[in-house]
């Protein structure tokens, strides 16, 4: 029997100031954000740390990159379960989201996984994109970082929201 935990994290609220052109007077924004909420199934469980941080990275190239392994702004998640117990994980790879009130302005969004056994992020190891197999800790441990990288070029000022779902089961 397969046990899963669906985690859904909707991205909406946050405001990420987006710099586009080299003028001064270019005060275009859009809003970006993500919250994160969990369903427990059985004795699996994904409790959230850090929420992923899209406000504070710099806008460099009309991109914000988050690194799931070196990035201080990287979301951070505990999975806790079955001591040494092998887990899928599952998640959204990539996704355009389109700016909600006209439709007019795209963010490309590509997201990114690393895990580790302790609380260690740069000794974690980047998880195969979009689906990982894995096993928890002696403890039934696994920390988990979540980066993204938005390619920020035909993004217009507006609102982007999305959902974002990570699936985690026994195998």
């Amino acid at each position: 029997m397969i046990r899963s935990l669906l985690l859904g994290i909707v991205l909406a609220g946050c405001v990420v100031n987006i710099s586009i052109g080299q003028t001064v007077d270019d005060t275009r924004k859009a809003s970006l954000s993500v919250n994160a909420t969990a369903t427990v199934t059985d004795n699996l469980q994904m409790l959230t740390i850090r929420n992923i941080d899209l406000i504070a990275p710099v806008v460099e190239e009309n991109s914000i990159l988050v690194s799931p392994i070196s990035s201080p702004y990287a979301g951070m998640f505990k999975i806790i379960g079955n001591p040494t117990a092998r887990i899928r994980i599952t998640f959204l790879q990539r996704e355009t989201l389109v700016e909600s009130n006209d439709g007019f302005g795209e963010v490309k969004a590509e997201y990114s996984l690393s895990a580790a056994f302790e609380d260690l992020q740069i000794q974690s190891a980047l998880l195969d994109r979009g689906e990982a197999t894995i096993s928890l800790s002696d403890k039934g441990i696994l920390f988990v970082w979540l980066g993204a990288n938005l390619d920020l070029s035909s993004a217009l000022p507006g609102v982007y929201q999305s959902e974002f779902t990570i699936e985690l089961e026994y195998i």
